[in-house]
């Protein structure tokens, strides 16, 4: 179900269940506020799994890495210095497969993984701050990376993660925070359980989504960061990736059209801008 506020579009006119559910959901905070936390929690951060089961050639390989959250499933591909690859909210590792081949081709190891409550990692609840720790987890086990791929959430994980280590954003949620609350507000849920979810989750992982905040850890790479967005993402602003862009010289922005927000991942324009950009 979150998927469905998280990557819905906005429309200008509510629609009859925005009104059953916020009536419901300011009934149910008056009657029964903790029922109504609980519930809302769930809600918001649960992922939905992709049932849809993609076949892994004999080239890859699969493991587990022990956490303090729970194990990580790694799927990688290649020898060589590692290229990580960190997906999105609901997506998963298998997004990648096709891009990591070629990177491995490319005389890399391309190292993908689940985030916690997603995939076949551990867990049933997901967050951004979950998100960070997982990728700092993998980014520790791990000598000498070459480079982080990060696509949609993801990159909001790479980009608070490291500064030394050169970048590669794919439709990258920049204005998050804003957009995660109108999102979640359009569809009925009252003010006050959202901002209970989003204190509980602060409290538990001792970060606060101010902090955290991918405009705020743009600035003091290393490495240029390099970026590829389509212009009509429905569900990452590229007017807020391209604001970016003109306030950071290190940021290296290559618009396209016509690759939607997941499409973007294996096609064509992703893979070359790659080559050219990490790779060269």
């Amino acid at each position: 179900m979150s998927s469905k506020i998280y990557f819905s579009s906005s429309a200008k006119r509510k629609p009859l269940a925005y009104y059953l559910i916020k009536a419901a959901s300011t009934t149910a905070l008056k009657i029964a506020p903790k029922f109504a936390f609980n519930q809302t929690r769930k809600l918001l951060l649960t992922p939905v799994k992709n049932r849809k089961r993609t076949t892994l050639s004999a080239q890859f390989t699969q493991q587990k890495l022990a956490t303090e959250h729970g194990d990580l499933h790694l799927t990688s591909i290649g020898e060589g210095p590692a290229v990580v690859f960190t997906h999105g909210w609901s997506g998963s590792s298998r997004q990648f497969l096709p891009l990591m081949e070629k990177v491995a081709a490319s005389g890399f190891k391309a190292m993908a993984f689940d985030h916690y409550g997603h995939g076949e990692s551990d867990g049933k609840f997901a967050n951004l701050p979950l998100f960070i720790k997982g990728l700092k987890s993998i980014m520790a086990s791990i000598e000498q990376p070459k480079a982080i791929v990060s696509h949609s959430m993801g990159t909001i994980a790479a980009l608070n993660v490291s500064k030394d280590v050169p970048h590669f954003l794919i439709a990258p949620t920049f204005g998050f925070y804003d957009s995660f609350e109108q999102r979640i507000l359009n569809t009925g849920i009252h003010q006050h359980l959202f901002s209970g979810v989003l204190k509980s989750v602060e409290d538990e992982h001792g970060m606060r989504f101010g902090e955290i905040l991918p405009e705020l850890h743009v600035a003091g790479h290393a490495h240029p960061i390099h970026i590829i967005h389509d212009q009509k993402d429905r569900f990452a602003k590229f007017e807020l990736t391209n604001q970016q862009a003109s306030q950071h010289s290190h940021i290296n922005l290559k618009a396209v059209n016509k690759l939607g927000h997941g499409r973007i991942i294996n096609s064509n324009e992703t893979w070359q801008f790659m080559k050219q950009s990490l790779f060269a």
